[in-house]
């Protein structure tokens, strides 16, 4: 069975937590693990892996939504989208989107929680991201300073669109924040689905950035997630009562804040982009950094 559902964007918006609430459906089957990537490659220009995404879902019964779950996919633009929709011509897909000012924040704080970018305070690292040449934003191994690129939603956006039409849905993390329920009512009924069958025990906001006292078991954290996914996919409960019991004795809260002078750079930064994106969704009401 192959997905018929993508939550393909965009990173640092909120996916986890929309993940688990749809996953939460009885008629959604979450893939597992929730993040497949079976069409990343397409992003870097390298080939798709071997035929077994299916395997995600193998836990699948007869559900009439199976989700995937990557929100790295938005950022492969055509290539990804047209893979997808050759794979699954029915599929719908999801695109969440973030003050891009906030998502850069959180997707440096995230970076910090993985033990990389350590002793960079935020305000020089939105200039080493701004710094980097265009040419090499693209490369898989500067994806440390893509943190200010990625919210450039104009630049991917319209080839989304331009693949799946009325299949695409574009939300906003403020109205996962502010209003759950009416966002998930809204997907729901564009899918055909009762929103009141969502546990309400499930909408609590998920992936939160931490920061670890220790980064030897960060690591190895790390490594376990990876090298254990197969148990994770036949057994998540088990992912969750590991991660949990990691978070009690190794996170602490992340000491970094969003300065006044690193937003004004940001804000400015932003403004033709989001100027675009407003114009690419006229559409529709638009939250307050759009408008």
């Amino acid at each position: 069975m192959l997905p018929n559902l993508f939550l393909a964007g965009f990173p640092k918006a909120g996916t986890t937590s929309l993940f688990s609430w749809l996953a939460a459906h009885p008629e959604v089957c979450g893939a597992r693990p929730k993040e497949p990537g079976h069409f990343l490659p397409l992003r870097w220009g390298d080939p798709l892996p071997p035929p077994d995404y299916a395997r995600n879902f193998a836990h699948a019964r007869s559900e009439r939504w199976r989700l995937d779950g990557t929100p790295g996919h938005a950022y492969g633009g055509g290539a990804v989208a047209e893979a997808i929709r050759e794979a699954s011509p029915d599929a719908r897909v999801i695109l969440l989107l973030r003050d891009p000012v906030g998502r850069a924040f959180s997707y440096y704080r995230y970076r910090q929680s993985q033990g990389r970018l350590t002793g960079v305070v935020f305000g020089d690292y939105v200039e080493r991201c701004l710094a980097l040449p265009e040419a090499e934003l693209g490369r898989r191994e500067n994806q440390d300073l893509f943190g200010v690129a990625g919210g450039c939603y104009a630049r991917w956006l319209p080839e989304w669109q331009a693949a799946f039409g009325d299949a695409l849905r574009v939300e906003f993390f403020d109205t996962l924040v502010a209003d759950p329920a009416a966002l998930l009512a809204g997907i729901c009924d564009w899918l055909g689905l009762d929103a009141g069958e969502i546990p309400r025990s499930q909408t609590d906001a998920e992936n939160v950035s931490l920061l670890y006292r220790s980064r030897a078991v960060q690591r190895l954290a790390i490594a376990v997630d990876h090298g254990f996914a197969p148990l994770w996919r036949w057994a998540p409960w088990s992912k969750r009562l590991l991660s949990g019991a990691h978070r009690l004795l190794n996170a602490k809260q992340h000491p970094a804040v969003l300065d006044d002078a690193s937003r004004r750079r940001l804000e400015e930064y932003y403004v033709p982009h989001n100027r675009t994106l407003a114009q690419q969704l006229s559409d529709r009401e638009l939250p307050g950094w759009l408008a």
